[in-house]
């Protein structure tokens, strides 16, 4: 139970009598805004009147699915924002859907969350985030200012400003956020060298992280045009003709896909070979669960989160749970999660950099680890083809949600090794680390030197 003085004055001041409110983080944050406040430093609202920028409110937009062919536009939910490679989840139509434009974010463009259970991550918009139409259920924050944008950018990062922007949630079932809500945000100014270094850190980090997307998703459609192109003379909703003593067991359509075997046959015939060939595949056996705190246990990972530039709701695991050793991923191990659905997010790669080599991940997530002289690149180039995930999804079973074994799975046919493009790869996943190692430090930087300003008052 979380208990919490509260004034009379204060409680009837924001017109809110819930706990929830009054014992959130929001409140301390707000003390230490009126601390620095006193101690001169320069308080600015992140939108409205005197603000730094605007918050444009997002409105329900009727989406039309495009058919195939039809001109549309790659869509990305919420969550997909916050991914390294961010993968549309639909395409929509441009001819049926209404104010699509409208939904693609400008570069420089702060992105919030303002529905859901895990409430204010936020994400920037780059170069490569243009190009999407991004879910009407995300805050835009336009701020023309540079520098006040990278810094606004920093501290909402950071616990304090965590804190100030989910401290109005409302909700009875979903806790959710206005645009007056993210407006009303406070952003304290304390020192212009510290604004300046900031900025120019946060922009430091942006520029890697938007170079290193852009000339991965590059590399893939390079590495993906050389190889044998994925061909079928009949739509699959026509059927193909199956003799039944092929059926070997396996009566799900998607696992005798005609243009499974046509790919595997062109693979081997450019030169490819099977996976158990050149990695070891496991997955390791379900655990109990004992979450901790930060301090107490180590980061465990779910599928979902391997794709995520900072997991959201990061959750922490005690020793007595499970080995460590079984569940570590090392650097240079290529994962997936490996049950869900298969038409969905199962199997999209992430490489583990070795910034998260001690990290842990769930019994549902695939280990890949690339044997000796094996570039981790060329087989996250390799996993990231349509040619080898019509494979792997193929390759899926199960009666309730589908999961990919790694017998199944080390059977599955590569193409050709190319390490020239593999050491790219490698290269672009450690700018991934670097870009996110320069931000968190930034981020924790700005939030100590707000908690001494605030202390020292």
């Amino acid at each position: 139970m979380i208990i919490a003085p509260v004034r009379a004055r204060a409680a009837f001041a924001d017109g809110r009598l819930d706990a929830k409110y009054h014992c959130s983080p929001g409140v301390l944050a707000n003390d230490h805004m009126r601390a620095l406040q006193l101690a001169g430093a320069e308080i600015r609202r992140v939108a409205g009147i005197g603000g730094l920028g605007s918050v444009g409110a997002t409105s329900r937009t009727r989406r039309v699915y495009a058919a195939p062919g039809e001109d549309s536009l790659p869509y990305l939910r919420p969550y997909d924002i916050f991914d390294y490679m961010p993968q549309a989840a639909d395409q929509l139509s441009k001819s049926g859907s209404t104010n699509l434009q409208e939904l693609v974010p400008e570069v420089g463009t702060i992105l919030q969350t303002c529905s859901g259970r895990n409430l204010g991550p936020l994400a920037y918009a780059d170069a490569y985030i243009s190009r999407f139409v991004v879910s009407d259920d995300m805050l835009r924050l336009q701020i023309a200012d540079k520098t006040s944008r990278l810094y606004t950018l920093a501290f909402l990062s950071t616990p304090t400003g965590q804190a100030l922007l989910t401290r109005s949630k409302t909700g009875n079932v979903i806790d959710h956020l206005s645009a007056d809500d993210l407006s009303a945000v406070q952003v304290p100014f304390i020192d212009p060298l510290l604004t300046n270094e900031t900025a120019e850190a946060m922009q430091e980090a942006i520029r890697t992280r938007e170079r290193a997307r852009l000339r991965l998703e590059e590399l893939v459609r390079e590495f993906a045009s050389e190889l044998p192109q994925i061909s079928s003379t009949d739509p699959l909703k026509a059927g193909w003709p199956l003799r039944a003593s092929s059926l070997g067991g396996r009566l799900d359509a998607a696992f005798h896909d005609p243009r499974i075997d046509r790919v595997r046959d062109d693979l081997k015939r450019a030169g490819g070979t099977h996976l158990g060939a050149v990695a070891d595949t496991s997955m390791p056996n379900r655990y109990k669960r004992y979450y901790v705190d930060e301090s107490h246990g180590r980061p465990i990972m779910s599928g979902r989160q391997l794709l995520q530039l900072k997991p959201v709701n990061l959750q922490y695991i005690a020793a007595r749970a499970l080995d460590f050793k079984a569940y570590e991923l090392g650097a240079g191990t290529l994962v997936f999660g490996a049950r869900g659905r298969a038409e969905e997010r199962i199997s999209l790669p992430a490489l583990i950099t070795e910034d998260r080599s001690s990290w842990l991940a769930s019994h549902n997530v695939m280990r890949v680890r690339p044997k000796e002289g094996i570039s981790p690149g060329w087989l996250y180039l390799c996993f990231a083809t349509e040619q080898v995930q019509l494979q792997v999804k193929g390759s899926a079973f199960g009666s309730v949600v589908d999961v990919v074994d790694p017998a199944n799975l080390n059977e599955i046919i590569l193409p050709p090794v190319d390490e020239e493009r593999g050491n790219e790869a490698d290269r672009c996943w450690a700018n991934f680390a670097a870009a996110n190692a320069l931000e968190a430090e930034t981020v924790a930087r700005l939030e100590q030197a707000i908690l001494m300003k605030a202390v020292a008052a």
